[in-house]
């Protein structure tokens, strides 16, 4: 006869697991709807400055959207396929660009990271990967973007390397995209490099173990 002790623990859990679930479709279902009406916003902007703003807003609300979509559950805890994740929202970048002679290449392991974690993630590759489409390839110049998550015994390290026209020397100070990459990074518990990649720039987090758990 079944213990109605431990029926009762795991219905509880069951119910708990299930409303977590509910929770987690309505967040995503807002943030679909956020995306769309900011996207409807910038497409009735008058002024091109307002339009590109509103436009890089809701490329960081879809990046967010699509980390709430890869969230799974392992035993009771949220986790995240950060090769995944990072597939999608490149995919996503590349065809909202329309760039035509810039090639993605990625070149990702097998990382699981808890699902608190997966916005940041999705906000550190929509930046790097977005800046690097929008301005290492000025005047319709042709190249080829990297995008590389590695294994490593600390965690795991994100980079997005590209051969464009690299940055300006006070880029550092005054670009938003980079300041959120920043940020990103310190919710992370991560290390940010950028470095000049001669030509182009490489960008690289490394993010520790006690966030990043290395698939088996």
């Amino acid at each position: 006869m079944a213990d109605p002790i431990i029926e009762s623990a795991e219905q509880a859990l069951e119910h708990h697991a299930e409303r977590a679930r509910e929770v987690e479709h309505r967040v995503k279902n807002t943030l679909q709807l956020i995306s769309s009406i900011v996207l409807l916003q910038g497409r009735r902007a008058a002024d091109e400055g307002a339009r590109q703003a509103l436009k890089a807003v809701q490329q960081r609300v879809a990046a967010v959207s699509v980390a709430h979509r890869h969230v799974g559950w392992n035993d009771d805890s949220e986790t995240v396929e950060v090769a995944a994740l990072v597939r999608e929202i490149v995919g996503d970048l590349a065809g909202s660009a329309g760039r035509e002679g810039v090639d993605i290449d990625l070149d990702l392991d097998a990382v699981t990271i808890p699902g608190r974690q997966g916005a940041p993630v999705a906000l550190l590759v929509s930046e790097a990967v977005g800046n690097a489409l929008r301005h290492a390839y000025p005047d319709g110049r042709k190249g080829r973007i990297q995008v590389a998550v590695r294994r490593t015994e600390s965690g795991f390290d994100l980079t997005v390397c590209d051969d464009g026209v690299g940055m300006e020397a006070d880029a550092s100070k005054t670009g938003f995209g980079l300041t959120v990459v920043q940020l990103m990074t310190q919710q992370l518990r991560g290390r940010l490099e950028t470095a000049a990649a001669q030509p182009g720039l490489r960008l690289s987090v490394s993010v520790p173990m006690d966030t990043a758990t290395p698939s088996a």
